[in-house]
């Protein structure tokens, strides 16, 4: 929803797209080749975080037509303090989330930051100290 929205407010024009930042976890693919270029031209600053075995990046399966935008932050492992990442600047790539497509797991889409996500939704958005949590973000 959120890469959606971030598109509708570029091609609107309700904001200029340098202004636009768009930052997911774990999201799915959300639109064909087409779209992921025409989003990488308009809302130029996101990053799609994914967690090691996250099984929801890879859905809908690129066979249907599906594709992501750019560009997309890699946790392999460990996502706490101090943990090392890949950026892929790129759609789709198998030095990042696209080349585990063998050892899936619900599990690592619910928890990110080493934070409960889905137990912090669950409980209103409040405790679990996902609330003090600030996604990184590489430097520009």
């Amino acid at each position: 929803m959120a890469s959606l929205a971030a598109s509708y407010i570029s091609a609107t024009g309700l904001y200029e797209k340098a202004l636009i930042r768009l930052v997911t976890l774990g999201q799915p693919r959300t639109g064909d080749a087409a779209w992921a270029k025409w989003h990488d031209t308009n809302v130029p600053y996101t990053l799609r975080i994914t967690h090691s075995h996250d099984m929801v990046v890879h859905v809908p399966v690129e066979l249907m037509g599906y594709s992501h935008h750019m560009s997309e932050v890699f946790f392999k492992g460990d996502m706490g303090s101090g943990a090392t990442y890949t950026l892929c600047e790129a759609d789709d790539s198998k030095s990042c989330s696209d080349g585990n497509l063998t050892d899936l797991s619900i599990n690592d889409h619910l928890h990110y930051y080493d934070k409960d996500v889905s137990g912090y939704g669950e409980a209103g958005c409040t405790g679990n100290g996902a609330e003090s949590f600030i996604p990184f973000v590489p430097p520009q």
